[in-house]
């Protein structure tokens, strides 16, 4: 058996040492830096492309901030803290409300959305570390009539500086349930880089016709106030001459159980509920039905405005506020087109003017 030559060994050794310090300078010295710019590139690429696509909606997005500017009423803080104040003391005089006040808090900055982005790098850090506007929380309140209140909410609703109305609270106050106080929380975000050097008082929007009609309508129905019970009036009973004869099958009375109103729950315009308020008129009982609540075979649905939706013996009928379950009109005829009366909501829409 031959011997394998040390000499041939040795230079077999040097060779494998040579290889592999070879590779690992080849892997220091340039595939992983090759591999890392490849990286950044690749990261660099995508940058510019999300870059591109919103340089393309630039001229929109400008002018939309351009309007967004025009409703800021201040640069600086103390500025925006003094108008806003002032001109919610304004509105609640406007609308004949008492003991108005006004509290708000300091102005919180907002993160930037750029933040879900994941941008890398320095130009990464200081966008995302930018704050491009804050927020001021505040509330408003004030009593009055239920009239002066709901006025009061119409002029909040309308205007433009006034950026978010977060919650409105309505609460009788009293036995009568005439006099009621209004709470309103509110938001408004400001951002100096956007707002007009010249900015001026903030003016005060009148709200619009229908809103002011709207309004007064809510008022005149008190939902806060339960209807009167009327009285029924004595039966005078005669005593048969004939023999007695049972009497028929009394029909139920349909019309003695009236519809005295239809209230809808809302909160930051989502609605929450919907009732209807029934009275049977000679006995005074009175009962709230809500969506699958029924009297007298009346199965209650919906409401939208002064109309409420029922279902009797399988088919849907309108029955208007004021009137008794006998009033009632078959649904197709009151929203069919010819009648003006528009689509008949179905549940989970909002029921219009009944607001409680």
């Amino acid at each position: 058996m031959k011997r394998t030559p040390l000499g041939l060994v040795v230079r077999l050794v040097v060779l494998g040492v040579v290889l592999g310090a070879g590779y690992w300078i080849a892997d220091v010295a340039y595939f992983k830096p090759v591999g890392e710019l490849r990286r950044q590139l690749g990261e660099m690429d995508a940058t510019f492309k999300r870059a591109t696509d919103t340089m393309e909606d630039w001229p929109s997005i400008k002018r939309e901030l351009q309007g967004f500017g025009l409703t800021q009423i201040g640069r600086e803080f103390d500025q925006v803290e003094h108008r806003l104040r002032t001109s919610l003391q304004d509105i609640g005089e406007r609308a004949g409300l008492r003991a108005v006040q006004v509290s708000n808090g300091p102005p919180r900055a907002q993160r930037t959305p750029l933040d879900a982005a994941r941008l890398r790098g320095k130009l990464g850090r200081e966008l995302m570390e930018a704050h491009d506007f804050a927020v001021v929380k505040g509330t408003f309140s004030g009593s009055g009539s239920l009239e002066q209140v709901v006025r009061a909410v119409a002029f909040l609703q309308v205007q433009p500086w006034l950026h978010r109305i977060e919650r409105v609270s309505i609460e009788p106050r009293g036995r009568e349930r005439q006099t009621f106080g209004l709470d309103v929380a509110f938001s408004v975000a400001v951002a100096p880089d956007l707002c007009p050097a010249d900015a001026a008082m903030p003016p005060i929007v009148a709200p619009g016709e229908e809103l002011v009609k709207k309004a007064a309508r809510i008022a005149e129905r008190n939902v806060f106030v339960a209807p009167p019970v009327q009285t029924p009036k004595p039966l005078v009973v005669e005593t048969p001459v004939d023999p007695i004869v049972p009497p028929p099958a009394v029909p139920p009375a349909y019309d003695r159980w009236k519809v005295t109103g239809l209230v809808e729950r809302r909160v930051d315009g989502q609605t929450l509920s919907v009732e209807a308020w029934v009275t049977q008129t000679a006995t005074g009982e009175r009962r709230i039905l809500r969506p699958g609540e029924e009297v007298l075979g009346h199965v209650f649905e919906w409401a939208e405005g002064e109309r409420g939706y029922f279902v009797f013996e399988g088919r849907r009928f309108v029955i208007r506020q004021g009137q008794t379950l006998a009033d009632r009109v078959p649904a197709d005829q009151v929203d069919s087109p010819a009648s003006g009366g528009g689509s008949a909501p179905m549940p989970g829409a909002m029921a219009g003017e009944g607001e409680g």
